[in-house]
C-alpha cells in the first residue's frame, strides 16, 4: 500500500501524455513521457524530437507592426508604426509568455534554439534589392528569424545567405550536424500584391513563385542537415480591404496604409488575379511539398499546411491599426494556434477554411502523435 499513491500518479500521467487534449493554453498541456529511444528517421519525429526552429518569409513572419500604434497619444511619429516584433511572431517568436509555435514547441523541450526575441526597427527587402542597409539583420534578436519585411519569393536565397551560417554559429548549444531542426516558410503575399504591374511581375507568376520557393527547399536540403521543412501555404490577401473599409479603427497615417502597400487593391479586377494566384501558388506548393515527402530512413522531409485564412471572419482588431493590411498581436496569437493545431494533422484531415474563432484552443500532441512528414 505503501506505492500505491506514486503508482496512480504515474499511470495518471503516461495517460494523460497518450491521449488527446484542448486546452486553453499550452501550459495545461501534460508532459509528455520520455522516448525510449531516439526518432529513428525522419518520419518518426515527434514534436520534442526538435531542438531547433527557423524561419524565412516576409513582414508577418518579422511580425511587422504587430503591436499597432496610439495615434491621440504618441502621434504618427511613434517608432511602432516602422518596428518588427519579432519575438510575437506566430511561427518563431521566443518572448516570455508570447503565443506562439516556438513556445509551444519549447513546452516540449525547454532547450529549443533559434526563436527571435524582443522587437526593431524594420528591415526591408524592396523588390529585387534585399541587402545593406534598408535589410539589416540584428542576430542578437532575429536568431533564426531570417524574414524580411517586404520580401517576395526571389528574396528566399538573400534571406538563406543569413540563415545558415546563422545556425552553424549554434556550436555551444546545439549540434548542427546531429540534431533535428525544423524552418518554417511562409511567403506569397507581396507576391500577390506585385502581381498587377511593376519591377517584379515577372518574378511573381505561379511558375517563378514555385521555382524561387523549390530552389529554396533545394538549398535546404543540401546545406542543412536533419531538417523537416514546414511549407504554410499563402492565404488571400484581398480580403483586407473590403474588412478595413470604412473602418473608424484604421486610421490614415499618409504612408503605411493597406491600398499604398497593395497596388493590386485598386479594382476588383485585380483582386480577383490575386486571389486566382493565391490558389496557384498553394496548388505548386502542394506539389513541392508531395515531391519531398519523408522516406524511411530519411533526414529530410517538406510537409505542407495550408493556411486558408476566411479574413473576413476576423475582428477588425485582428488587424493592426498601423495599416490595417498586417495581422495585430491577436491576429498573430489565432494564426499560431491555428497553424499548430494542424501541425499534428495528415494531409486529408487538414482544415479547407479557417475562419476567426475568439479563444481557440490548442492541441496537446500525445506520446503517439509524429509529425506528418511522410
Amino acid at each position: 500500500m505503501l506505492f500505491t499513491k506514486p503508482i496512480f500518479t504515474l499511470a495518471v500521467t503516461v495517460v494523460a501524455s497518450t491521449m488527446a487534449l484542448n486546452v486553453a493554453k499550452i501550459a495545461d498541456c501534460p508532459a509528455l513521457s520520455a522516448r525510449n529511444s531516439s526518432a529513428k528517421d525522419i518520419t518518426d519525429l515527434r514534436i520534442d524530437d526538435i531542438k531547433v526552429v527557423g524561419a524565412l518569409g516576409d513582414s508577418i513572419m518579422a511580425g511587422f507592426a504587430m503591436m499597432g500604434v496610439d495615434y491621440e497619444g504618441s502621434g504618427i511619429l511613434n517608432i511602432s508604426l516602422l518596428s518588427e516584433y519579432r519575438g510575437n511572431s506566430y511561427a518563431i517568436g521566443g518572448d516570455t509568455n508570447a503565443v506562439t509555435i516556438a513556445n509551444f514547441m519549447k513546452k516540449y523541450n525547454p532547450k529549443i534554439q533559434g526563436a527571435s526575441v524582443l522587437s526593431h526597427l524594420a528591415s526591408l527587402c524592396n523588390g529585387e534589392t534585399c541587402g545593406f542597409p534598408a535589410s539589416l539583420y540584428r542576430p542578437l534578436r532575429d536568431n533564426l528569424n531570417a524574414a524580411q519585411s517586404g520580401a517576395v519569393a526571389m528574396n528566399l536565397d538573400y534571406e538563406l545567405d543569413y540563415l545558415i551560417p546563422r545556425m552553424k554559429s549554434y556550436i555551444l548549444s546545439t549540434n548542427y550536424q546531429k540534431d533535428w531542426k525544423m524552418i518554417t516558410i511562409q511567403i506569397g503575399s507581396n507576391d500577390q500584391c506585385a502581381a498587377c504591374g511593376g519591377e517584379i511581375t515577372e518574378h511573381v507568376t505561379a511558375d517563378a513563385y514555385s521555382n524561387y520557393v523549390e530552389a529554396a527547399i533545394n538549398r535546404i536540403k543540401a546545406e542543412i542537415p536533419k531538417v523537416v521543412v514546414n511549407l504554410l501555404g499563402t492565404f488571400k490577401v484581398s480580403g483586407v480591404f473590403p474588412l478595413s473599409a470604412g473602418q473608424s479603427y484604421c486610421v490614415p497615417n499618409g504612408f503605411l496604409e493597406n491600398k499604398k502597400e497593395c497596388s493590386c487593391s485598386s479594382s476588383a479586377e485585380n483582386m480577383a488575379k490575386m486571389d486566382a494566384l493565391s490558389d496557384a501558388y498553394n496548388d505548386k506548393l502542394q506539389a513541392i511539398a508531395n515531391k519531398h515527402k519523408g522516406q524511411p530512413n530519411g533526414t529530410f522531409a517538406v510537409m505542407y499546411s495550408p493556411i486558408p485564412i476566411d479574413i473576413a471572419s476576423f475582428p477588425i482588431n485582428a488587424l493592426s491599426n498601423v495599416d490595417c493590411f498586417h495581422p495585430s498581436l491577436k491576429g498573430h496569437q489565432w494564426i499560431a494556434k491555428e497553424v499548430w493545431n494542424q501541425m499534428f494533422l495528415k494531409s486529408n484531415e487538414k482544415p479547407s477554411l479557417m475562419a476567426f474563432k475568439e479563444n481557440l484552443s490548442v492541441y496537446c500532441p500525445t506520446a503517439n502523435d509524429r509529425l506528418p512528414t511522410a
